[in-house]
C-alpha cells in the first residue's frame, strides 16, 4: 500500500470514529466545532480529507467525553512496521533526522504531498522531544504551504508550546514568523500583528545572532500587512528597517560575518544540522541572486508605500537614492531597476508618460537580465498603464498579459487578482466586456487561493 494509501486510510479511520461519536451524542458538526474550528473543518475530518493535530484531537475527544487514543484508528503491529519509515528498532536516531532534512527539500521543491506523507510514516512515539517539535513544525509548514491555513495555525500553536519548553529560539521565531502570515490570509489580522510582535521581540531578544535573511523578511511582511492595513507610514518605517537588516552592500562582509557567528553558536552548541545549514547560506552569499531579488523587492514595496503616502516626499525619496545610481547599476542592478519602475510610477502619476515611458524602459533592460521576479511583473504591468494612457491599446494588451503571466508564475496571487481587475476595468471602457470577464474571474479565482 502506497503512503498516499495508507495516510488516506488512516484519515479516514479518525473522520469515521469522529462523525460516529458525534452523532452517537446528537451533535450537529457545528455544535462540535465552535468556538474553536468551523463546521468546514470537522467536516473534512469526518470526509477524511484532512487530519486533525494533537491539539485538536484532544479538543474534539474531551468536548465527546472520550480520550483523544479512542479517535485514534485501531492499526496493527504490522501495520506500523509496513508503514513506517524505520521499522527496525535498532535504527539510529540520525537516520530519523536524515528524513527531517530530506522531507525540509520536498518542502523547498514545492512538493507538499510528498512532505505530508512522509511526514505521516514517521513513528512519533520514537521520537524525542526535539525531534517531535521538528516534525511538528514540518506538519505545519506543509499545511501552510497547501494553503490548509487553519490546520497549519493548529500544528503550529502545538509546535510553539514546545519551541518554548525546549528553548529553542530558531523554530519560535519561524512558527510565529509563519503563524502571522497564516493569521493575516485568514484576516485575523489582530493575531497576525501580535504574531509578528511577538517574532520581533524574540528576535530582538535571542541569544543567536541576528540571521539577516529572515530579518529582512520579517521586516518587510510587516511593512505589507501595514500597507494593506493603509497605516503607510508604520509601513515604510518596516520597509526601512528590512533595508537597514539586510545591509549597505549586497555581499557585504557585515553579512558574511553575521553567519560565521551563527555557524559558531550552533557548532558550540552542538546543533550540526543548523550550523550546516548556515555554512550553505553563508556560500550561497557568493551567487547573490537571492539577496539581489530580496533587496529588489524591499526597494519596490518601500516605494510604492511613499507614493501612496506622500507624492512629494516620493520624489524627495527617488531623486536621493537615484543619486547613487552608477554604484547600484554596478553592485546591485535589480534594486535599481525596481527604483527605475517606481519613478516610472510617479510620473505616470503626474501623467508625463514620456519621462514614465523612458524609466519604465530603463527598468525593462534591467529586469529582463533576470529570472522572473516581482520587479519585471511590474514593469510590463507600467508599460500597459503607459500604452493605455498613449491610446496604444494592441502594445498595451501585450505588455499587461506579459506581466500578469509572470505574476502567475511566480505564484503572488494578492499582485495577480489587484491587477487583473485593473487590466479588466481597462478593457470594459474600452468595449471589451467579454475579456474584462475573463479577467474580472481571474480575479476572484486569485483572491480565493489568498483567503480573500
Amino acid at each position: 500500500m502506497s503512503p498516499e494509501q495508507t495516510s488516506s486510510k488512516i484519515g479516514k479511520s479518525v473522520g469515521e470514529k469522529l462523525r460516529t461519536a458525534r452523532i452517537a451524542q446528537h451533535l450537529t458538526q457545528s455544535q462540535l466545532a465552535a468556538p474553536d474550528f468551523s463546521v468546514s473543518y470537522i467536516s473534512a475530518i469526518e470526509r477524511g480529507q484532512i487530519h486533525p493535530s494533537l491539539r485538536a484531537l484532544e479538543i474534539l475527544a474531551t468536548r465527546l467525553g472520550l480520550s483523544s487514543t479512542q479517535l485514534l484508528p485501531n492499526r496493527s503491529q504490522a501495520e506500523d512496521r509496513a508503514n513506517s519509515l524505520f521499522p527496525l528498532p535498532e535504527r539510529e536516531e540520525e537516520e530519523i533526522d536524515l528524513a527531517f532534512i530530506e522531507i525540509n527539500v520536498s518542502l523547498h521543491e514545492g512538493n507538499t504531498a510528498h512532505a505530508l506523507a512522509q511526514l505521516n510514516r514517521i513513528p512519533l512515539k520514537r521520537l524525542k522531544r526535539p525531534q517531535f517539535l521538528r516534525h511538528r513544525f514540518l506538519t505545519g509548514w506543509s499545511h501552510f504551504k497547501n494553503a490548509q491555513f487553519q490546520q497549519a495555525e493548529y500544528v503550529f500553536n502545538e509546535a510553539l508550546q514546545i519551541a518554548k519548553e525546549l528553548n529553542d529560539h530558531y523554530l519560535t521565531l519561524r512558527i510565529l514568523y509563519l503563524l502571522a502570515l497564516a493569521y493575516n490570509v485568514m484576516r485575523n489580522y489582530s493575531q497576525a500583528l501580535l504574531s509578528f510582535q511577538r517574532c520581533l521581540n524574540v528576535l530582538e531578544t535571542s541569544p543567536i545572532p541576528v540571521d539577516p535573511f529572515f530579518a529582512t523578511q520579517l521586516h518587510m511582511q510587516i511593512g505589507q500587512y501595514y500597507t494593506q492595513q493603509e497605516n503607510l507610514d508604520l509601513a515604510i518605517d518596516a520597509f526601512r528597517k528590512a533595508l537597514d537588516a539586510i545591509g549597505p552592500e549586497i555581499n557585504s562582509s557585515q553579512n558574511h560575518g553575521a553567519y560565521l557567528d551563527i555557524i559558531r553558536h550552533h557548532s558550540i552548541s552542538k546543533e550540526y544540522d543548523l550550523a550546516t545549514l548556515y555554512a550553505f547560506k553563508s556560500l550561497y552569499l557568493t551567487n547573490q541572486a537571492q539577496l539581489a531579488q530580496l533587496r529588489s523587492e524591499v526597494y519596490y514595496y518601500l516605494g510604492q508605500a511613499i507614493l501612496k503616502n506622500d507624492s512629494e516626499q516620493a520624489r524627495s525619496f527617488l531623486d536621493n537614492v537615484l543619486q547613487q545610481e552608477e554604484r547600484l547599476r554596478a553592485l546591485d542592478p535589480l534594486s535599481l531597476a525596481s527604483l527605475y519602475i517606481t519613478n516610472a510610477s510617479w510620473y505616470f502619476a503626474q501623467q508625463d508618460y514620456e519621462q514614465a515611458y523612458a524609466f519604465a524602459q530603463k527598468s525593462k533592460a534591467l529586469a529582463d537580465e533576470f529570472e522572473d521576479n516581482i520587479i519585471g511583473a511590474e514593469t510590463y504591468i507600467v508599460l500597459g498603464r503607459i500604452a493605455y494612457a498613449q491610446g496604444k491599446r494592441a502594445r498595451g494588451d501585450e505588455d499587461f498579459i506579459k506581466g500578469l503571466h509572470i505574476l502567475e508564475h511566480l505564484e503572488r496571487h494578492e499582485e495577480l487578482a489587484n491587477e487583473s481587475v485593473h487590466y479588466a476595468q481597462l478593457l470594459e471602457e474600452n468595449g471589451k466586456e467579454r475579456e474584462a470577464f475573463a479577467y474580472f474571474r481571474r480575479a476572484f479565482q486569485s483572491r480565493q487561493k489568498v483567503g480573500k
